[in-house]
């Protein structure tokens, strides 16, 4: 079973929607959150990546960051392997 993949995002996010599409491409199963006029998923995001832009990226329940760095793990061969992985909770 591949680990769960969830992608938190806004509606007007260009970041958000390049992810989106490369998780698509992918062919990866995940959960997309809109958190478009959600203040207080907003703040528990900072609380668990110390972040305050999105899209936020969680694989197996860790945080990997936003698109920059899921493109990063994807071109360096790592995001194939952390979806495979069978850690999430």
């Amino acid at each position: 079973m591949a680990a769960k993949v969830e992608i938190y995002t806004t509606s007007t996010c260009g970041y958000c929607r390049a992810a989106l599409a490369l998780l698509r491409k992918l062919e990866v199963t995940f959960t997309q959150h809109d958190v478009t006029g959600k203040p207080d998923v907003r703040a528990w995001l900072v609380q668990q990546t110390g972040r305050t832009t999105v899209p936020q990226i969680f694989i197996g329940g860790r945080a990997i960051g936003g698109f920059d760095d899921l493109a990063a793990l994807h071109r360096g061969g790592a995001l194939a392997k952390l979806i495979a992985a069978n850690d999430s909770a």
